[in-house]
């Protein structure tokens, strides 16, 4: 099966959106299929952290870049240039305030179909975020793209997207949303909770509308190391409007002469370095995944979306605790429990405390999660 896969963003970055793109297309070659994957350049502030060789077997088309953007972004970069990094600051809060795409768009709205390797496939998928991978596919599309199905892949919603800074009100982004799901064959949504809000959102699209989980791109066997303290690892975001890891790290700071954590993720929040706490901008978690004794992830303060971190942990042998917030949070609880995969515990030191010690003592063997595995989802998705 030949396959067009769209994403805006460069495939070279290191968040979690494109470890659930790069799984999936994983799983699709694996499963027979040719892939076209249509990406941009990276900018000199993205962290490109994925070798080449993660890319193997994948047809990779390169669109032009957004001058414009890299050129700001590379003089943010600069430590000389305090002023102007203020002054950009400020106009990307403005920006994301009265944009409501991704500085993509423009890409998007003057792909030329010229540019692919073909104009005829069998499957295209177009994977949010950024958003503007739908409006690449539509006016593709438009320009006489040939396909026997579309299937539109999508990690946040639109409208109740809890990071969207966007001044415009909520019906006019759900008009606006529609409008770029209603050609679709197929909407797949990525948490069983977004998945039942969206149908009720759009109750006549309901019929396209499905959740498959996020998969993981292979399994991880790591060895055990042996360490003075219990190494817990917190990789990942922890933006103060999404995610409270406060009562995690509080939690850790009192068990001082037990645990050690190390917190590496973008964030907006200040929290102090201590002997046994070592904070890191964001980065390449590899080499501490591997040496932690327990994986945390953290769940949203609100909303109906799963850190993508759930499932990619879900591909090693190490104990992962899934720490409980937001409305929806026993309902994701419900939904993972029956992997027999995780620890959970609610968002306060009290129950973190407890949950630490308890997978201190265990004797669990844990094992990568079949359940996840980037062939079998990739399976569930070519038979829609």
């Amino acid at each position: 099966m030949k396959i067009l896969f769209i994403c805006l963003f460069p495939i070279e970055a290191n968040n979690s959106a494109m470890m659930r793109n790069l799984a999936l297309v994983n799983g699709l070659i694996s499963n027979s299929c040719q892939v076209d994957f249509v990406t941009i350049p990276p900018s000199k502030n993205v962290q490109a952290v994925n070798k080449s060789d993660n890319f193997e077997g994948i047809n990779i088309v390169r669109l032009k870049g957004n001058d414009l953007y890299n050129a700001v972004t590379s003089v943010k970069g600069n430590k000389n240039s305090v002023l102007k990094n203020l002054t950009i600051s400020v106009l990307r809060k403005v920006y994301h305030k009265f944009s409501i795409f991704h500085y993509t768009l423009k890409i998007a709205k003057h792909i030329d179909i010229g540019i692919l390797n073909s104009q005829e496939y069998d499957l295209v998928i177009s994977s949010s975020d950024p958003k503007t991978a739908h409006i690449t596919a539509i006016n593709l599309i438009k320009q006489g793209l040939k396909y026997k199905k579309w299937i539109q892949y999508w990690g946040d919603p639109m409208a109740m997207d809890i990071t969207n800074h966007s001044i415009y009100p909520n019906f006019y982004l759900r008009n606006i949303e529609k409008s770029l799901l209603k050609d679709a064959d197929h909407i797949i949504y990525v948490s069983p909770c977004t998945y039942e809000a969206q149908k009720k959102a759009f109750p006549d699209l309901a019929k396209k509308m499905t959740f498959v989980p996020i998969p993981f791109r292979e399994g991880k066997i790591y060895p055990e190391v042996k360490k003075d303290r219990f190494l817990i690892g917190y990789f990942g975001a922890y933006m103060k409007i999404s995610r409270n890891i406060e009562p995690l790290y509080n939690t850790c700071d009192s068990l001082n002469q037990d645990v050690e954590l190390i917190i590496m993720g973008e964030t907006d929040c200040s929290f102090e370095t201590k002997e046994n706490i070592s904070i890191f901008p964001r980065g390449d978690a590899s080499e501490y995944e591997a040496k932690s004794d327990l994986l945390v992830c953290v769940l949203n303060k609100s909303g109906t979306q799963i850190p993508g971190k759930i499932y990619h942990y879900a591909a090693t042998n190490k104990p992962i605790l899934i720490i409980l917030d937001g409305e929806n949070k026993e309902t994701i609880r419900e939904y993972l429990e029956p992997y027999n995969r995780y620890v959970f515990c609610n968002n306060n030191e009290d129950e973190i405390n407890w949950a630490i010690k308890e997978i201190k003592e265990q004797t669990v063997q844990y094992e990568p999660c079949e359940a996840f595995d980037s062939k079998i989802i990739a399976r569930r998705i070519l038979k829609l």
